[in-house]
This record gives C-alpha cells, structure tokens and sequence, in this order.
C-alpha cells in the first residue's frame, strides 16, 4: 500500500461534476455528481437514526444493485420532509438516468444540510444539463467542496495497493464537523475504486473498515438523520477473490477512511484538538469501545480538554458509567507517557510536562481497565466556545 497525493481524481473510471444550483444560497457549490465509466458494485452503512432522511430510504432501496451515479446536495438535507421529500429524490434521481441514458434506479442520492426544508426539485432539474456537461476526471477536487456544509476545509485521501500483479487506486472524501456520533458511518463518505470487488465482498470489507475508522470518531455525540457512506467498484466478470489481493485492498481502504476521519475531527465545528482516547487492557472488545465512547462523548472531558485542564475524574466517571465491566482499582490513565491515575488512585507528576502535553494540538489519552486483553480507540475533539456560537446560528 502506497499513500498517493490527491483525491477522487486519482481513480481511473470515474468523472466528476460541481456546480452552484442556488439550492439554499445563490454563490456556492452545493450540487455535485459522482459518474463511473459503467455500472459498479456499491455498499454503504447508513444512520441507525430511526428519524432518517429521505435520500437515506432511496440509498438502501438500491445499494444491491449495480449503481451508475451518485448525486449529492448539500444545505437542505430532505430530512423530515414526509413523501414529498422522497418523491422529491425519486424526480431527481430519474432525471439524471434519463438525460444519461443510465439503468432505471441505478443513480444514488445523497444530501446535507437543515433539517426539515424541501429540495427545490425544479431549479435541481434545471441544473443537470450543465452538471452532466461538465462531468470530468479533474473536477474530483470540486466534488469535495460542494459537498461541505460548515466543513471549514475539503477533505480527500488516496491510495494506492496491489494485487494479482496490478496496481489498483483507492480514493474517498468526507463531509462533516458537527452532528457527527460513531454509531454508523456519523457523516457523508463516499470511496472509489478501480479494483473490482465482488459485491458480498465489497459490502463485509466496507464494514470492517468504516468500523474501525469513521465509526470510532466523536465530535459531539448527535447522530444525524442523513449519514451514509458509500463505495463503488466496477462490476467485471473476473473480480479480485484471492485473500491477499482482499487483504491489501483492505489495508488501503482502511488507511484511507483512517485518513479522512482524522481530517473530520480536526476540523469539528470550533475544535482546536484531536485527541485519541485508547482503551486498553478490556475484558471485551466490546468493553473496550464502551468505555472509548463514553469517554470520547463526555461534554465534561472534551470542555477539559479545551481549557487544557487535566481533570482525569472525569475521565475515570465517564469510563465508570460506559458499561464496560471493570475493577475501578485497577483503572489506570496515562497523558502521553506520562501517567497520572495508577491503580485506582492518584500519582504525583510534573504539572509542568503535563501542560505541554495538553497544549498540543494533538495527543493521546490511556486508558487501562486492567481486565483482560482487548483494546479500541477513538479519535475526539475539544467543545470550545465557537461550538456554541455555530450552532446556536445554524438555521439562521
């Protein structure tokens, strides 16, 4: 596996398009389109959310079948929109088959933005005819900008692997820096691929992989109604099946999701650090993932972690109520390297080294239930007080 420069651009087999549509605001790209050279096996994990969104409902009607496109709107999220809102992604999804000359329920929709307003279908359609001509490889990078919404900064990774003797690409951006809680794929992420995967195949790796990355990420615990991550791979009569080539494309498919949601909490709405919270030392995986969570949620922990407070009580209390099963005297927390709660109690250190660690824009957090041998992490922010201030200004 090789990281490459770039984005969705670097994969073969797929053109891109953005454009301004005015869908909420008249100067922004919010409307963007993902086109493969031809049909292509998809899978995707979607919002546990029983409130889900319309494009939602459309995206797991169809992921089973060979999928042509995905078209993705950002500011109105057709969430809470009733059977209009769908019948609003059913007209716009046919419309792009149609002008394309595509399958009949082969084009995916994805969308982002306020909850509760209806899509305006009509100047949606008006825009497709510049959005299908302007349908190019180079235009991957616009793709990610279109898709933000207060995404302070587009985010794109890739990657390159090997198999059967040929090297393949594997490329995704990602959306999202508030209303992002790890129990699905918390955002919008969409993966390319010119390595044909089977479909079964392509649907169990996907789900390994988004739940050791974007499924282990927190920002501010609320799970949206529109969260869907996709990946598309050409469909060919001789898909890769050897469990090497499976194992490398896994590989570079993990770096890569590991990379994006990365970018994510760094860039969570008014955050100025990425901590990663490791659990260890679990009698379960599962355990160790409670305990990671609550950790990693805790508007306590993450409001210390902003003012640089090294206040681990609320550390040792958020891991007290996850549910994980543990000893409380033989709980351990560690900053770094440098360890502050042994045993169940506290330890003398260096107020000094452990400012430096906590200044830093990132660092990392131990946590050690003495009760088995199993481990998780998870990758959070700080709550600052431009949180408060994006989101209490968000609609209006």
């Amino acid at each position: 596996m090789r990281i490459i420069e770039g984005g969705l651009e670097t994969v073969p087999g797929y053109t891109f398009s953005a454009i301004k549509a005015g869908i909420r605001y008249a100067d922004r790209l919010d409307y963007a389109l993902i086109k493969p050279d031809g049909p292509c096996n998809a899978a995707g994990v979607f919002t546990k959310n029983i409130v889900s969104a319309a494009p939602v409902r459309l995206c797991r009607e169809r992921i089973n079948s060979p999928v042509e496109a995905i078209a993705v709107n950002s500011t109105i999220a057709n969430a809470c929109t009733g059977e209009k809102g769908y019948m609003a992604a059913l007209d716009i999804t046919s419309d792009i088959e149609r002008r394309l000359g595509l399958s009949e329920k082969s084009v995916l929709m994805c969308s982002t933005g306020v909850i509760g307003r209806q899509l305006p279908v009509e100047k949606m359609l008006s825009s497709h005819s510049p959005m299908i001509e302007g349908l190019n490889r180079s235009q991957g990078p616009m793709f990610s900008k279109a898709i933000m919404t207060t995404d302070t900064f587009p985010k794109s990774a890739a990657a390159s692997f090997s198999a059967g003797g040929q090297e393949y690409v594997i490329a995704g951006t990602a959306k999202g820096s508030g209303m992002i809680a790890p129990d699905m794929a918390t955002l919008l992420a969409f993966l390319i691929t010119d390595a044909p995967i089977e479909r079964k195949t392509l649907d169990s790796i996907f789900r390994r992989a988004v739940d050791k990355t974007i499924n282990s990420i927190t920002i501010d615990g609320d799970m949206s109604t529109n969260d869907t991550a996709l990946i598309l791979s050409p469909v060919s009569a001789s898909p890769i099946s050897d469990s090497e080539s499976l194992d490398s494309f896994e590989s570079a498919l993990e770096n890569v999701l590991l990379r994006l949601s990365e970018m994510l909490v760094k860039d969570g709405e008014g955050a100025t650090k990425l901590v990663r919270i490791h659990v260890r030392e679990a009698a379960t995986r599962e355990d160790a993932r409670r305990a990671a969570r609550s950790i990693a949620q805790s508007a306590l922990v993450k409001t210390a972690f902003f003012g640089e407070d090294p206040n681990w009580g609320r550390i040792a209390a958020a891991a007290g109520y996850s549910g994980a099963v543990f000893d409380q005297e033989k709980l351990t927390i560690s900053f770094g390297p440098l360890t502050i709660f042994k045993n169940g109690a506290p330890i003398e250190c260096e107020s000094s080294e452990l400012k430096g660690i906590m200044s830093q824009r990132e660092f990392t957090v131990f946590v050690d239930l003495g009760a088995g041998t199993e481990n998780a992490m998870f990758m959070t922010c700080d709550f600052s007080y431009d949180y408060v201030k994006i989101n209490a200004e968000y609609t209006t």
